[in-house]
């Protein structure tokens, strides 16, 4: 573990919070939105709040993988990398539900050459809310000025107690299965990387999405945020994440669960 990270969350906390209130400012606004293909809409907010987020992350000398940014080939071998999404949820930003969120996700080289988070943060501009973890700190979620509260998954094993969260934009026929085949009684539809916080905040128990439309930059903070809340973060195969990849792509999708549940989850996602 890098030396100081207490320091750096906190300036990552700083960091984000000017780059939510630069998003703020478009909300609502004349987007000028793009379609970056593949029914991916890019708006001048998602590209403003990347400014704000590299120009703040480039003071610690790391490189930054970014979706809004142009690859930098720097992070193949680094010690460090920065992986961000400078706006997570940009179709509900521009429908205007709130349930966007901004991302930073800190990943370390491992002895194995693979890549992990040792830091996330996920900021949701539109509650003045932070989810932030540091590897083996836990994870904390801040509301405004209020203190920071601890959070832990629920530890909820039967199937007619366990709450499905799914996509507001991005729901898959495979959920609705699973769902069926387990006997899931609520589901609940959320935006961006809420999902991830709602489930390390006892609201939820299971999000999964098994398409290869997702991206590191997707996942990387929610993955230590759920697994610092005791829960389970794996891609579809209940692989653990390797990052900084030289395709970002997740090929195999993502299973987010509350740990209790997780192997049984997979396992049911193989057979369907």
């Amino acid at each position: 573990m890098i030396k100081d990270i207490d320091k750096i969350l906190e300036q990552v906390l700083n960091i984000i919070t000017k780059a939510g209130q630069t998003v703020l400012s478009y909300y609502g606004q004349n987007l000028n939105i793009k379609d970056k293909g593949n029914d991916s809409p890019v708006t001048v907010a998602d590209l403003e709040s990347n400014k704000v987020l590299v120009s703040g992350l480039r003071e610690f000398g790391w490189p930054i993988l970014s979706e809004e940014g142009v690859d930098d080939k720097k992070r193949f071998g680094a010690e460090l990398v920065w992986i961000i999404d400078p706006l997570d949820g940009t179709k509900d930003f521009i429908q205007e539900t709130g349930e966007f969120t901004i991302m930073i996700g800190l990943v370390e080289k491992q002895a194995n050459n693979t890549y992990r988070p040792i830091l996330g943060v996920i900021y949701r501009p539109t509650a003045k809310t932070i989810y932030y973890a540091i590897k083996g700190g836990g994870v904390w979620a801040k509301q405004g000025e209020h203190k920071p509260r601890l959070l832990k998954v629920a530890p909820v094993s039967k199937w007619q107690d366990i709450i499905m969260l799914t996509s507001r934009n991005h729901t898959t026929d495979l959920e609705k299965r699973l769902a069926k085949k387990l006997g899931i009684p609520k589901i609940l539809t959320y935006g961006s990387s809420l999902k991830a916080c709602l489930i390390a905040d006892k609201k939820g128990h299971i999000n999964l999405n098994t398409t290869p439309k997702t991206f590191e930059w997707d996942v990387c903070a929610s993955d230590i945020i759920v697994h610092e809340a005791g829960g389970k973060f794996t891609d579809s195969k209940g692989k653990l994440f390797n990052y900084n990849k030289k395709d970002p792509r997740n090929q195999r999708g993502y299973a987010a669960t509350n740990g209790i549940i997780h192997d049984e989850i997979i396992e049911n996602i193989k057979e369907l």
